[in-house]
């Protein structure tokens, strides 16, 4: 039973979050040979992974585009698709996303072993389960690890999630770099106004204010003369571009320019990544990148960086009663943000200081 496949087609913390889970199976398991099944925006940095054979790419849009416009070629793609993960013939199926239809296809491929959560009775075509209620209580890289215990492998609970960066990312941000005026010796400072693309058009839900952010690039750039990026994707270009206008020092923007796996290497370079809670603090941790990160909604114990770490200051407020909102996968839409309009600049400002000090 060496062949693996995990499936994950989640956002970019959720992936890296189970990185852990990959080389838990990796060192157990000698010669194993693991495929990931993920999205086009994470695949990049899946396929740096030295732990990961294969990497299969799922666009669920793009089915259901296709199977509009024609049923008969939709089937046709997903039969190549399913074809494909076939024709490795996998022992084993890890599902870590909550829906039961991985299954049924990991079944009908001729996956013997399966193994996923049975969340709200979804475990059916399931040949092992691991009860979920929700991810509440423990740390999602742990809820990841709980899949090792139908293997009979024990959880290593001091792997840390990792991310590779591949040597084409890293040249490209080498050059880039170099071509916005940064040298080697300067420091840098990333900051993202955004957080991640998972929320859809409740993101900002989570968002600290733009020009909190632009305040605080400013009072970095005075008192330690870093050099300031912005950073995200292309739908949090605006932000950045408007946290930008009402600043009084330069930066460079490089938010909606970059894959994921550029934005990596990029972040690699800086000495603290400041963001909101969402997949690019995730990145940074797994880069090993100091970070300071503002949780409104979600729970940091559930979702934050992993291991705590000095390394991974958190902001969030425990004085304020209805927070977190975020539980059993649902939040709360309010029109009185406490939980991120509270937080202060000097208080951001304070983090990303002890860390420049060090």
């Amino acid at each position: 039973m060496r062949r693996i496949i995990i499936i994950n087609p989640l956002g970019i913390g959720d992936v890296i979050f189970s990185t852990p889970l990959v080389a838990a199976l990796k060192k157990a398991i000698p010669g194993s040979y693991i495929g990931y099944l993920c999205n086009e925006r994470v695949s990049e940095l899946l396929s740096a992974d030295p732990d990961i054979d294969k990497v299969f790419v799922y666009e669920k849009d793009e089915y259901r585009d296709l199977w509009k416009s024609s049923k008969i070629e939709c089937l046709k793609k997903a039969a190549g698709f399913l074809g494909a993960i076939r024709k490795e013939r996998f022992d084993i199926s890890i599902n870590l996303s909550l829906d039961y239809q991985y299954n049924i296809l990991c079944m009908l491929i001729g996956i013997k072993k399966r193994v996923g959560f049975n969340y709200r009775s979804r475990g059916r075509f399931l040949t092992s389960r691991v009860r979920l209620e929700n991810f509440d209580g423990k740390h999602v890289v742990e809820h990841y690890l709980d899949m090792l215990g139908p293997l009979q492998i024990g959880a290593d609970k001091t792997i840390a999630p990792r991310v590779y960066i591949s040597s084409r990312d890293s040249e490209w941000a080498d050059n880039e770099l170099r071509r916005q005026g940064i040298t080697d010796t300067d420091t840098i400072v990333g900051i993202i106004c955004g957080g991640g693309a998972s929320w859809g058009a409740d993101a900002d839900i989570k968002r600290w204010d733009r020009n909190k952010f632009a305040a605080l690039a400013d009072k970095l750039i005075e008192a330690h003369g870093v050099k300031v990026i912005f950073l995200g994707d292309k739908k949090e270009a605006a932000l950045a571009a408007d946290a930008r206008k009402t600043m009084k020092g330069p930066s460079v923007d490089m938010s909606g320019e970059t894959t994921v796996g550029q934005m990596a290497a990029v972040i690699k370079k800086c000495r603290v990544l400041i963001t909101n809670d969402g997949g690019p603090v995730h990145v940074a941790a797994g880069l090993g990148v100091n970070t300071v990160s503002i949780f409104g909604p979600v729970d940091e114990k559930t979702y934050g960086p992993y291991p705590k770490s000095d390394k991974h200051i958190v902001i969030s407020r425990s004085d304020v009663a209805c927070r977190p909102c975020y539980k059993k996968f649902k939040y709360n839409k309010c029109d009185n943000r406490a939980c991120l309009d509270s937080i202060t600049v000097s208080e951001v400002f304070a983090a990303a200081e002890k860390i420049l000090k060090r």
